[in-house]
């Protein structure tokens, strides 16, 4: 894999009057999404409806499985579903109500908010997914 890009980006959180400060890398990775770290926890956007019918979703459908699993969570659009496989966590982020559907920034703002919630609860310090924010297209 060929780095194409590092980025750092500062983030401030407030604790009762006084600022710290957390450094989170985000370093941007041109090739395969299932050549990362095998404990990298992975995510990528699908539907309600769980089709997985196209594009990065149908291998994550034949990799991950868990399609009953995943719609007994019963996820909303703007919610995230999870599956645990192999000591890491796979986040499903439902940004669209059916396949056919065009997915909002708002559902996938609120979905990725969901997963970062997760992953704080769960202590997840990596996480590799494909890029994300073309809603509509």
């Amino acid at each position: 894999m060929k780095i194409q890009k590092e980025v750092e980006c500062v983030t401030a959180i407030k604790f009762i009057g006084e600022v710290k400060f957390r450094v989170i890398e985000i370093t941007y990775v041109k090739g395969d999404l299932f050549a990362c770290s095998k404990t990298d926890s992975l995510a990528h956007c699908i539907s309600e409806d769980c089709r997985m019918g196209a594009g990065i979703a149908v291998l994550f459908k034949k990799k991950f499985g868990g399609v009953q699993e995943l719609l007994n969570q019963q996820k909303k659009s703007g919610e995230v579903a999870v599956l645990k496989r192999d000591g890491r966590y796979i986040y499903y982020l439902i940004t669209k109500k059916r396949a056919s559907h065009k997915p909002t920034y708002e559902n996938l703002r609120k979905s990725l908010e969901a997963m970062k919630s997760h992953c704080l609860k769960n202590g997840v310090t990596d996480l590799s997914m494909p890029r994300q924010g073309n809603p509509g297209s």
